[in-house]
């Protein structure tokens, strides 16, 4: 074989491999994302899917209402409606929320809407839905039972809160 034979040979093998190449459907994927809202409770950080929360009220003067149960404090106003407020702490094992230190977040989800009391909100992030992972079985303490996930949030595990299992919590 000379050197014009091994040439040709080599140019053949690179037009088989480009060939080959161009023949493979390139799929271009974006990844779903989520908005999350990261808010802090007693001084842990938790969150919510932001498509469950409407709006964040900084003051509102709550109205007490005789023989609400302790975690529902009262009701707001909010532009002519009146919603109740939760007082989130009460869920999560983390004593009485200060009405007068909090915000609230307006959460909507199908049928429910009320107010929830936090401390404070961190950050609103869109992440990729890819980054919510299960919970850890080993979860301990009251707020078990309304986390549905976890997610990464500057370099710290945030829990996912489900807005679904806090108004089965509250209705019963």
């Amino acid at each position: 074989m000379d050197a014009s034979d091994e040439q040709l040979k080599s140019e053949q093998i690179l037009c088989d491999i480009k060939r080959r190449h161009n023949s493979k459907e390139v799929i271009d994927v974006e990844e779903q994302r989520v908005k999350v809202v990261v808010f802090i409770s007693g001084g842990n950080r938790y969150a919510f899917y932001g498509s469950d929360i409407r709006e964040i009220l900084t003051s509102c003067e709550i109205a007490w209402v005789p023989g609400l149960p302790e975690f529902l404090p009262g009701l707001i106003n909010v532009r002519g409606d009146i919603e109740s407020v939760i007082d989130i702490h009460y869920f999560l094992g983390e004593g009485k929320a200060d009405p007068h230190k909090s915000l609230i977040a307006m959460a909507v989800r199908g049928d429910f809407r009320s107010g929830v009391m936090i401390d404070s909100i961190e950050d609103v992030v869109d992440i990729p839905l890819s980054e919510v992972k299960a919970p850890l079985s080993t979860l301990n303490g009251a707020a078990r039972d309304l986390v549905i996930g976890e997610i990464d949030h500057g370099g710290k595990m945030v829990s996912l809160l489900d807005i679904d299992k806090l108004a089965a919590r509250v209705s019963l």
